[in-house]
């Protein structure tokens, strides 16, 4: 059905003011000269995270302020959106991540405190679900895909059966939650966020000299590069992969990121250069005057700032130096 985009008007004007709040790169130029992560958490004191700050009551804390911002972002984009159902689309991935992180708690005996209180289903409720090993006030995509973690774990112990059921269900309904909302920016993010999804697997596939078959399960199916096209380039020179891309949108970020893979043997550049990019393709909906594309917009720049900070924090922790960090920052909305 289509959208009357002009309800999205008053939702719109208060996220242009939000905008405003956003950390920019100047900001975290200076957390990142900062001689110390005590120090760094200071300049951030001088944002929009004051408060949060100030009741910090140690650095390597910082956790619980970027989990809550979150939360709080969420919250208020839904209560503002007269559509919230489409700022949910967004809000799936932490229900899978959330999944991901209880089964690997159970049959893994990995910590589940990196549980992110974001998403359509509590907390308290999938967690009783795994652990009871009972999924029937699940969805009933995620009930199937959990049923399905649950007897193939006791067959096989293979941990992989956990990300690759999991995320081939979340890519299967955020682009059908995006195609059935008629929003093309929402849908486009997605099917991006697959194709470089699929690339990077290839990558991986190929370096760790793992088989055809493996890829072909691994793949995410919709997104714009076809999975029978990839699969086919795991014969060939992963700097072939930069020739065969020349044409595609893509071009750019793979031939600098796989150079640099081949080069570092880390996949780090890589990842920024993915979330770069789609950083820029959604600043095209960024002054949108009417409907939900500023909404969605907004909801990924805090995604991306909270990452920042996460990765400035983690870096001045671990002593690492200022360029090392510098060269993992993503660029910012604003």
């Amino acid at each position: 059905m289509p959208i009357d985009d002009t309800i999205f008007a008053y939702a719109v004007g208060r996220t242009r003011a939000l905008e405003t709040r956003l950390l920019d790169r100047a900001r975290f130029e200076r957390m990142i000269d900062a001689s110390s992560a005590e120090e760094a958490l200071k300049v951030l004191g001088e944002s929009a995270y004051a408060n949060a700050v100030a009741e910090l009551p140690d650095v390597h804390d910082f956790e619980t302020i970027l989990a809550a911002e979150l939360k709080e972002t969420f919250d208020l984009i839904l209560k503002i959106s007269p559509r919230p159902e489409l700022i949910s689309i967004m809000a799936l991935r932490y229900d899978i991540h959330n999944l991901k992180v209880l089964f690997k708690a159970k049959y893994l005996g990995v910590k589940s405190d990196l549980l992110i209180p974001v998403g359509s289903l509590e907390l308290d409720k999938m967690e009783l679900a795994v652990n009871e090993d009972d999924y029937r006030d699940l969805p009933a995509r995620l009930r199937k895909a959990a049923e399905n973690i649950s007897e193939d774990f006791l067959v096989n112990r293979d941990p992989q059966v956990i990300d690759l059921l999991l995320d081939q269900v979340l890519y299967d309904q955020l682009i059908f939650a995006a195609r059935d909302s008629g929003i093309k920016l929402l849908e486009g993010m997605f099917v991006r966020q697959i194709d470089l999804t699929n690339l990077k697997s290839l990558i991986r596939v190929k370096r760790m000299g793992l088989d055809r078959e493996l890829l072909k399960n691994i793949l995410l199916p919709h997104g714009s590069i076809p999975t029978d096209r990839i699969t086919g380039m795991l014969d060939e020179p992963l700097e072939s992969l930069i020739t065969m891309l020349t044409m595609s949108d893509y071009a750019d970020l793979v031939s600098e990121g796989v150079r640099d893979w081949l080069e570092k043997g880390t996949a780090s550049r890589l990842e920024k250069l993915s979330d770069d990019y789609i950083t820029a393709y959604l600043k095209q909906g960024k002054w949108t005057p009417f409907g939900v594309e500023p909404l969605i917009g907004y909801l990924w720049a805090k995604e991306i700032e909270i990452k920042n900070i996460r990765l400035v924090l983690v870096g001045k922790i671990n002593k690492l130096p200022a360029e090392a960090i510098r060269e993992r920052i993503r660029d910012v909305y604003i």
